[in-house]
């Protein structure tokens, strides 16, 4: 199973990118929007990692030929994502902060998500207590 922790932040860019996407992107137009946010990155270093996102289940490579040559494009379903990364997230949590810190996690997940504090407007923007960890 994929840790977040073991997600470098080349890595999470890469992922954000692909989120952003509305198709599959080759290895350079990977390095062109990554270049577009600041970073002179080169060409192999873009490959590598998404190529080792490949190998974690994160992104899928496509493989089509263009001109005589084969090209891989990428692209990242966030539902296969968030079931192989949550789950790994949330053992962390529980393993370094204890069970309160997980569910405390699980309600601001779902307040994110739901745009509903469900009552418990403690779990947005408070400070924790010290029991909480």
């Amino acid at each position: 199973m994929t840790q977040w922790t073991q997600l470098g932040p080349r890595e999470r860019e890469i992922l954000a990118v692909l989120r952003r996407a509305d198709a599959p992107l080759t290895a350079r137009d990977l390095l062109d929007a990554v270049r577009r946010r600041g970073d002179e990155v080169a060409y192999t270093t873009v490959k590598r990692t998404v190529d080792r996102l490949v190998e974690k289940g994160l992104v899928e490579r496509d493989v089509e030929t263009h001109r005589g040559t084969t090209r891989h494009r990428y692209r990242f379903d966030v539902e296969v994502a968030r079931d192989r990364l949550l789950p790994a997230f949330a053992a962390e949590v529980r393993e370094v902060l204890g069970e309160p810190a997980a569910e405390r996690l699980a309600r601001a997940v779902r307040t994110e998500r739901d745009g509903d504090d469900g009552g418990d407007a403690d779990v947005a923007g408070a400070r924790p207590r010290h029991d909480d960890y």
